[in-house]
């Protein structure tokens, strides 16, 4: 399992990557549809609700707390997804808005410490940090870099 080094370098090469497909698009690109129905400023609101949602979460476990807050669940990852998607800034704006919401992030998982990456050898699964940054960062930009570099395709 990554160390807290390689999980970070990880999160910022997904960043750089899909970021830089991005960035020099005009602001008409924001309203194309391209991932389902939903359109760029609608993906990047998506992955800023939850950039936001696990920086609060990385921000309590530091402080020894459990990462959900109490009443909080996120097993309806569908609905959070809508809930985010609904709240997309219009053009840039949307990209200004991720962009902060991933510096907040990627701080927040910095400021973890060390022994909170890698693997719980006990139970065979990666620590929170990894978890943290896999479900809402990593895993995001895998899961939505294939379908965004398509649709640039597609405007050529």
């Amino acid at each position: 399992m990554a160390t807290k080094a390689e999980a970070l370098a990880a999160l910022d090469d997904g960043y750089r990557k899909f970021r830089e497909q991005i960035s020099s698009l005009d602001a008409a690109a924001y309203a194309e549809p391209w991932l389902g129905t939903w359109n760029l400023s609608q993906c990047l609101a998506h992955m800023e609700g939850w950039y936001r949602e696990m920086t609060a979460a990385i921000e309590r476990v530091g402080r020894g707390e459990r990462p959900t807050p109490e009443g909080v669940d996120y097993s309806d990852a569908d609905a959070w997804n809508e809930k985010f998607a609904l709240q997309a800034k219009a053009g840039r704006g949307a990209l200004d808005a991720w962009d902060e919401a991933y510096r907040a992030y990627r701080a927040a998982a910095a400021a973890l410490p060390d022994q909170l990456y890698g693997e719980d050898a006990g139970k065979g699964r990666p620590l929170i940090g990894n978890r943290l940054l896999q479900a809402a960062g990593i895993h995001h930009f895998e899961e939505h870099q294939p379908d965004l570099e398509k649709w640039l395709q597609s405007r050529k």
